[in-house]
């Protein structure tokens, strides 16, 4: 009777083996940039005025967030794998080192790309619309008690037609990102209460990603639309800190 199970088992034991085999293959790291040692080429070229600017012309802006509950297209893990101290005071510009994985089923394109200027149109007076992958860092309570996006951090820009600045992230493929942050001040905000109770014990990153449609005009206001991408964020790789706020 054992003799018959056999063939069977070694069947599934190779099976299991491809499945081991394929899975290793698909996690990888595919690209990485290191934003400190890059000169991000951010403002863009504004239009002439064909007319004097006429006063309170502040600009106009929209944005929308995802809602919980809209369907996600997709999800994303982010881990803070480094930081270049654990002890730090207000106004410090802490360098991180980020993992960006694509955790969920399906492919997700991500923009990759350092210079949101290189992405504007030759004529500033077009709108241009771009992807835009943000990285922030999350101060937290050692207990959970509060958290906060009050640690700075970064973007990422690109748009499908201007090739090389969009990558797609295929399931349990992941990007490495190097950046600087900037702590500032977590108090006067909701629950800021809960600050003196429960003092800063460690930090952690997210990233979101959204859509974004920009108008220069020749005064200095641009009209934005900013819509989030929904898809599901996930964190995780805590590190401990200490953050001295007077």
């Amino acid at each position: 009777m054992c003799s018959g199970f056999r063939p069977v088992t070694h069947r599934i034991a190779a099976l299991i083996t491809t499945i081991l085999f394929v899975s290793t293959c698909c996690a990888q790291e595919v690209a990485s940039l290191d934003l400190t040692k890059i000169a991000q080429r951010l403002d863009l070229r504004r239009p002439e005025a064909t007319s004097p600017p006429t006063s309170g012309d502040s600009g106009r802006g929209q944005s929308s967030h995802c809602l919980r509950s809209e369907p996600k297209v997709g999800e994303l893990r982010t881990s803070l794998r480094s930081l270049d101290r654990t002890s730090y005071r207000l106004g410090d510009e802490p360098i991180f080192e980020v993992q960006v994985e694509n955790t969920g089923s399906t492919t997700i394109r991500i923009p990759f790309y350092p210079h949101l200027a290189d992405l504007q149109p030759d004529d500033p007076t077009k709108n241009f619309p771009y992807s835009d992958l943000r990285i922030t860092l999350w101060i937290a309570a050692e207990d959970g008690e509060w958290s906060t996006n009050a640690g700075g951090g970064i973007s990422l820009y690109g748009d499908d037609d201007h090739a090389g600045t969009m990558l797609s992230l295929k399931p349990g493929q992941w990007v490495r990102i190097v950046g600087t942050g900037e702590f500032s001040d977590p108090r006067n905000r909701p629950g800021d209460e809960l600050i003196h109770l429960h003092p800063v014990g460690r930090v952690y990153a997210r990233a979101a990603l959204y859509r974004e449609q920009t108008l220069i005009t020749p005064t200095a206001s641009d009209t934005r639309e900013s819509r989030e991408v929904c898809i599901e964020q996930t964190h995780a790789q805590t590190i401990p800190i200490q953050l001295t706020i007077p």
